[in-house]
């Protein structure tokens, strides 16, 4: 039966308003298991947006697709604070200099700077079977003398500030120093331990990877994914510990994309995110910290030892400052431990 050119224009008018009418989306660059489901649902609810995600599971390969010629559409990213620092990585984002968030704390609004907002903030830890270790890890000394033990059995994380932050921390340093003796000796703790090294790896990347996932009896995982690791495992006997040594803070910022397709939906968005109620429901149900002042964050949260670091490790804790000697040298020692 042959179509006629009245039944293909027929066709067309029936089809071309179910097109218009499709649903608008508004598309966020983030971390997998990073949005809460009734955040994404209360959004949509109120702009007729849905929430549309890419995702990564590095900020170096983030990074790279944002500095390609020719990223795919994207509105919001969530980007970490050390990054937002490169000009390079400004100029692809809107200015939010003039958006008013008294509800957050100080010092995380100055670190995400003119082009973001604050989104979660956390510390480092470590993740461990409590049925394949043979005694409780409470540092990242304990971690380090077990090499032996864990040799083909760790997941070390793949980053450079962070894999020397550990070191340091280990052997009793500032993970801000500069001193060449300190950084020496991180070094070579970093290559001492190489060997019992499963991967260098984002945990849940490497969870989510059937080939290795029962072969992993510890990692260094970032404060508040213990939830989803749970999940992504198989295995019930995991156990969190925060460092008594402390560890290397961190904070994730987000960002509106200077060539969003939706700009306007992308500010409901952080609007909406900001929200004193929002962020802690976002916190709770994902396991991280909203940078909100210590008052407003939901007891949800700070009563939680898994989510909220106790005060002896944050004493201890730091945000790394970035500079250009710094970064050199320990791009340096994770490029040498890891070749």
């Amino acid at each position: 039966m042959s179509i006629t050119r009245a039944t293909i224009l027929l066709l067309l008018s029936v089809l071309s308003p179910l097109s218009a009418q499709a649903t608008p989306e508004l598309v966020l660059y983030n971390w997998s298991q990073y949005l809460a489901t009734p955040l994404k649902q209360q959004f949509e609810r109120e702009t007729g947006y849905q929430i549309r995600e890419l995702n990564y599971d590095s900020d170096e390969a983030r990074n790279r697709l944002l500095l390609s010629e020719q990223p795919p559409n994207m509105d919001l990213v969530v980007v970490d604070y050390l990054t937002l620092r490169n000009p390079q990585i400004q100029q692809h984002f809107l200015s939010l200099q003039g958006l008013d968030l008294p509800q957050f704390n100080p010092s995380a609004r100055a670190r995400c700077g003119a082009y973001a907002v604050p989104y979660f903030w956390g510390s480092m830890g470590i993740a461990y079977r409590r049925d394949k270790v043979s005694r409780p890890l409470t540092s990242w000394h304990d971690l380090f003398a077990m090499q032996e033990e864990l040799a083909g059995h760790l997941i070390l994380v793949d980053d450079a500030v962070s894999l020397v932050s550990i070191a340091l921390k280990e052997l009793g340093y500032s993970l801000n120093t500069q001193t060449p003796a300190a950084l020496q000796q991180a070094f070579r703790v970093l290559r001492q331990i190489r060997p019992s090294v499963l991967a260098y790896q984002y945990s849940l990347a490497a969870l989510a990877d059937p080939h290795i996932r029962d072969q992993i009896y510890a990692t260094v995982i970032y404060g508040g994914d213990f939830y989803s690791l749970q999940q992504l495992s198989p295995h019930h006997d995991w156990v969190y510990v925060s460092p008594r040594e402390g560890s290397l803070l961190w904070l994730d910022c987000l960002a509106i994309r200077n060539d969003s397709q939706h700009p306007d939906a992308a500010w409901q968005f952080l609007k909406l995110v900001t929200r004193v109620d929002m962020a802690n429901i976002n916190g709770e149900l994902l396991g991280f910290i909203p940078p909100l002042h210590e008052n407003l964050i939901s007891k949800k949260i700070t009563s939680n030892d898994v989510i909220y670091p106790n005060r002896q490790h944050l004493e201890h804790s730091e945000y790394y400052i970035s500079n250009d000697v710094g970064d050199r040298v320990r791009n340096t020692i994770y490029f040498s431990v890891l070749k």
